[in-house]
């Protein structure tokens, strides 16, 4: 019993391991095309001979033709090998059983072998030639499209989209287009350590030699791949390969240095930001930082009497210097949300008259002696707006206005509608600013020295113009009739999207 229970057992496992080499066999398209090529080879022959069954004839033109036809479609399906075998089963059933005397082997007339001689080279012929031509036609179409997808891929990353994206899609459309069982690129770091950047399926296939990547004679990375059952990597290829990949090493050292072009830029904003913001603390906090210790110093000195009006005097510098010294605080603050990306407005609506009022007011310290002269048109309703923000860049124009113009002068808020929008204006009768000089002035910690007046902070613009490109604006400087400076600014009366080009 044992010894029938033992071929039982392993007959499913043979059964198991023919079915895994069938699948194996058919896995590529290319073989699935020859086994399809085996088939027609085989059956078409066997269907022409089936025309012996019908009525005699001693002709053997029509079934010669009909064979003929049999081995195209063999070599057409399966190329070279199903032909030739379809020649030989196709001369065989010629002379079995078209050939008098029939159903035997033996040729009677000399003509009759020579023809079947003839019609064994003709089908021979025909087989090889067409085969010679698909496979050339094949060969032609692939290269084709291997050569329109690296050009894909070498074509993305010419147009600046992201490196770790393109090389992802290479070792994909590498994998697809090859048969691979795995793709992945190496890129060299400074140091010369590869570094994956992409990888797409399994390396544990067939080892395939590297492709490297040199830009320039310097190797920059290579192109690993693990071959399948349905690999196809010849020499043809494989210089296709290398041509295109000396074209993605070239892309690879230019993205490598515009990548270091780019840090290089950043660390140099961010060391001129850093000079500039430790020129503007140093000076811009020394200041009312002495007033203050000067101010409270003074009203705790012992045996100094002071009157009630000097008293209130010290008290009111104090009060005034530390609200500079807010402000700066909250210029900085405004100015690292800024940078951050986390400037987002929260538009409620407002009456633009409630804005320009409560700021007027609360600036009249600084505004002592000055007129400040407000036209405020009534056909204006009210605007989205976040009213902490825009009473910082309302506060920060009245701020510049008072500081680039002489004392006394006249400022002047205007306000009317247009179109869809608000349209604000402060202007001053100082000196003016050139118009090479407007573009300049909303950049960070630009400042502009006039008759001996030195610039604040220089953030006061530069935060202004963020905070109305926040709320979909846009804000510009011109001249004021008859002398000086006007900044203006337009803010959609519902909330709009900001883009990256609203601020002039």
């Amino acid at each position: 019993m044992s010894l029938r229970s033992e071929p039982a057992e392993q007959s499913p496992g043979r059964s198991s391991a023919g079915q895994e080499a069938l699948e194996r066999l058919l896995a590529s398209p290319g073989r699935r095309r020859a086994a399809l090529g085996f088939l027609v080879a085989a059956l078409g022959p066997a269907l022409v001979s089936l025309l012996a069954v019908g009525p005699a004839t001693r002709r053997t033109t029509v079934p010669a033709l009909l064979y003929l036809l049999a081995v195209v479609g063999a070599a057409a399906v399966g190329r070279l090998w199903p032909g030739l075998l379809a020649a030989a089963l196709s001369f065989v059933g010629l002379d079995y059983f078209f050939t008098p005397p029939v159903h035997t082997f033996v040729v009677s007339k000399a003509e009759d072998l020579f023809a079947l001689a003839m019609f064994l080279v003709v089908a021979g012929v025909v087989s090889a030639s067409l085969s010679a031509a698909l496979e050339q036609r094949a060969k032609a179409e692939f290269r084709e499209h291997q050569v329109r997808a690296l050009y894909h891929v070498t074509a993305r990353l010419l147009s600046g989209d992201g490196l770790d994206t393109v090389l992802a899609d290479l070792a994909s459309s590498l994998r697809s287009l090859y048969g691979l069982a795995g793709c992945r690129v190496l890129v060299l770091d400074k140091d010369g350590t590869p570094r994956v950047r992409a990888v797409t399926g399994t390396m544990d296939g067939t080892a395939i030699p590297p492709v490297p990547l040199r830009a320039e004679g310097q190797l920059v990375g290579h192109i690993e791949m693990a071959g399948g059952p349905a690999t196809i990597i010849g020499d043809p290829e494989r210089q296709v390969l290398e041509t295109f990949a000396g074209q993605l090493a070239l892309a690879l050292e230019r993205a490598r240095l515009g990548e270091e072009a780019e840090r290089a830029q950043l660390e140099a904003e961010t060391s001129r930001i850093r000079a500039a913001l430790f020129s503007s603390v140093t000076h811009d906090l020394r200041t009312p930082l002495a007033s203050i210790t000067a101010s409270a110093s003074s009203l705790l000195e012992e045996g100094v009497p002071f009157s009630e009006g000097q008293r209130q005097e010290l008290l009111r510098t104090i009060l005034e210097e530390s609200e500079r010294l807010n402000r700066l605080v909250a210029n900085l603050m405004d100015l690292s949300r800024m940078k951050s990306g986390a400037l987002l407005p929260q538009p409620e609506p407002v009456p633009i008259e409630d804005l320009v009022t409560s700021v007027v007011r609360r600036l009249h310290p600084a505004l002592a002696g000055r007129t400040v002269r407000t036209r405020l048109r009534e056909d204006i309703p009210p605007v989205a707006m976040d009213v902490v923000q825009m009473d910082q860049v309302l506060t920060n124009l009245l701020e510049n206005a008072v500081r680039y113009s002489a004392p006394g002068s006249e400022i002047a808020v205007s306000a009317s509608r247009w179109q869809d929008m608000v349209e604000v204006r402060v202007s001053d009768r100082g000196p003016g600013i050139a118009p090479t000089d407007r573009d300049r002035v909303f950049e960070e910690f630009y400042r502009r020295d006039v008759e001996g007046r030195r610039g604040g902070t220089g953030l006061g613009l530069a935060i202004a113009r963020a905070v109305v490109a926040a709320h979909g604006g846009s804000i510009w400087i011109e001249d004021t009739p008859g002398g000086g400076a006007t900044v203006g600014f337009r803010l959609p009366f519902h909330p709009q999207p900001a883009t990256a080009g609203q601020a002039r």
